[in-house]
């Protein structure tokens, strides 16, 4: 049993002398634009570092207290979020948002948390598309809102884009694909 014992010792530091001589090489390269990181990196997580557990997790909630714990969590200081989008011409908005034809005017409205007409208006893709005359608006359940003129050219590129509102606070807020250009 000893020398069974002994024999797997003697093999087991023998397989870890043997792993010594791999790692990182640091040999000459054709190329300069790749510099090899040393095993000593700073990179490196320190010894000191402790361990995360279960043990250490803390549930927190914005605007209210947590006992036995130094923690703080603000609020959003943003509640700007754009949820429908329609035209004033349908008479309602959707989550699904609406189609505009080229060569049109438009009055698209957009309604959610935090949205007023101080916010400025932004449509993604090419700048073909005029906003004129934003200003607040309000949906029959009071939710708030903004509406704008959309100008469209008989050129004006075909496709879905993007209807970005930002505050005042730079909080942006954004209905993705949610203004359809038609022919």
């Amino acid at each position: 049993m000893r020398l069974l014992l002994g024999s797997l010792v003697s093999l087991g530091l023998l397989a870890i002398n043997g792993c010594g001589a791999r790692g990182l090489v640091n040999t000459p390269s054709s190329s300069s634009s790749s510099t090899p990181v040393p095993a000593s990196s700073s990179l490196q997580p320190s010894a000191s570092a402790g361990a995360v557990s279960n043990t250490n997790t803390v549930s927190v909630s914005a605007g209210s207290n947590t006992g036995g714990v130094n923690v703080t969590v603000s609020p959003a200081t943003g509640t700007e979020n754009a949820t429908s989008l329609g035209t004033m011409a349908d008479g309602f908005a959707a989550n699904t948002g609406v189609i505009v034809h080229q060569a049109s005017t438009s009055t698209i409205v957009l309604f959610g948390a935090g949205l007023s007409g101080g916010m400025s208006v932004t449509i993604s893709g090419p700048q073909d598309i005029g906003v004129s005359n934003l200003r607040s608006v309000q949906a029959k359940d009071g939710t708030p809102g903004v509406a704008f003129e959309a100008v469209l050219g008989s050129s004006t590129a075909l496709g879905a884009r993007t209807v970005y509102l930002k505050a005042a606070n730079n909080d942006i807020t954004a209905f993705t694909g949610g203004l359809e250009v038609y022919p």
